[in-house]
């Protein structure tokens, strides 16, 4: 639905028109690219997603309608919103709150025009789900409003007018000019981030209440949680951010201590993770003493996955003794994981390499004596 930093909103208006590449994961490098399907396998997989409803298929009817598909699944509709622009059924019912503007939400979709039962678009043919930011003009208008009006996992059918698609010129040869078009759309992810970008224009004096730095700091653990998988980078920036604000907050009750420890050790353990993943092992070992220290005198408790990592990047590092004894204590709280039982044995093995080494350079330096 967007390549680059183009605008949608903008292009019909203007009558741009624009080419798309259905075939690849997404276009704004948002998708995983061991997903990434190709043409062939897309068009296969688009057969799955067939429906004849746009051809007028009333299987409900008993005799036969003479209305236009669309027309007869309008009558469907229980919900109408934008003057009548979008039309909209639930397949399947969601729960909890809508997307806020500026949240950013994962969903699949199928798109379909009308006379034609195979979608011209589906997040499910390329087996990756399409995310964008709310109300910023990422997608199609009317696909972004629909999706606003969902609740996390919803199933929905959207008819969406031309005004609010794409318009009077259609695009290219596959949406013909003002089409109406069918979206079934499926809510399966809401990132909050309107809370981060609230807490960037707060005032100076604000920004290390309590309440103001513990949203923020949700805000930005899911943004990274996100991100871990596509740009680990940023995912660290973002944690980073999020402890620091939260190691400075100004606390005003013992409630608000222990929510900031709880979050602090969920940073932390965090943060030792994605390091060991880039190999930083220094950094990770930073964040895994500071998870030692802010267990002290709580209730809190070191994880079986942080002792882990924090065993590979000693081992890494080649502290082997230490990093032989965390993960000893890793393995006494999870003692069937496999990766634990393996670990033990690339250390042994480094340790063994490690003093054949040592013992070659013993002798060679007792031959130059």
């Amino acid at each position: 639905m967007k390549e680059g930093n183009i605008n949608i909103e903008e292009l019909i208006s203007t009558g741009t028109t624009i080419e798309f590449n259905h075939f690849e994961a997404t276009s704004n490098g948002l998708g995983n690219d061991d997903n990434e399907v190709t043409k062939e396998e897309y068009d296969k997989e688009i057969l799955n997603h067939v429906n004849l409803n746009c051809l007028g298929d009333f299987e409900d009817n008993d005799v036969h309608d003479c209305m236009e598909p669309f027309t007869f699944l309008e009558t469907k509709m229980t919900e109408s919103f934008c003057n009548g622009g979008i039309k909209k059924r639930v397949l399947q019912v969601g729960y909890g709150n809508k997307p806020d503007p500026k949240s950013i939400v994962r969903v699949h979709y199928n798109a379909y025009i009308e006379f034609n039962e195979e979608p011209f678009d589906s997040t499910y043919a390329r087996k990756t789900p399409h995310q964008f930011v709310v109300a910023t003009g990422e997608v199609l208008p009317g696909l972004d409003i629909a999706v606003q009006s969902m609740q996390l996992n919803e199933m929905s059918q959207f008819l969406i007018k031309p005004h609010l698609a794409y318009g009077t010129q259609g695009c290219l040869d596959r949406i013909p000019p003002n089409a109406v078009i069918l979206f079934q759309v499926e809510l399966i992810e809401i990132i909050e981030s309107a809370a981060s970008e609230m807490y960037k224009v707060l005032p100076e004096e604000q920004k290390n209440d309590f309440n103001n730095v513990y949203k923020f700091c949700i805000s930005q653990c899911t943004k990274a949680k996100d991100l871990f998988n596509r740009n680990i980078r940023s995912a660290i920036k973002d944690y980073n951010m999020a402890v620091a604000a939260l190691e400075r907050a100004q606390l005003h009750s013992y409630e608000d201590q222990v929510s900031q420890q709880e979050l602090l050790y969920k940073l932390y353990s965090n943060l030792v993770v994605c390091y060991t993943k880039v190999q930083e092992p220094k950094k990770a070992c930073i964040n895994f003493n500071k998870i030692r220290d802010l267990v002290k005198g709580t209730d809190l408790k070191i994880s079986a996955k942080a002792y882990f990592n924090n065993a590979r990047c000693l081992r890494m590092l080649g502290d082997y003794d230490l990093a032989k004894s965390r993960l000893q204590k890793a393995h006494n709280l999870e003692p069937r994981n496999p990766e634990i039982l393996n670990e033990f044995k690339v250390i042994d093995e480094e340790t063994r390499k490690c003093k054949e080494r040592h013992k070659k350079m013993a002798e060679a330096f007792v031959k130059v004596q």
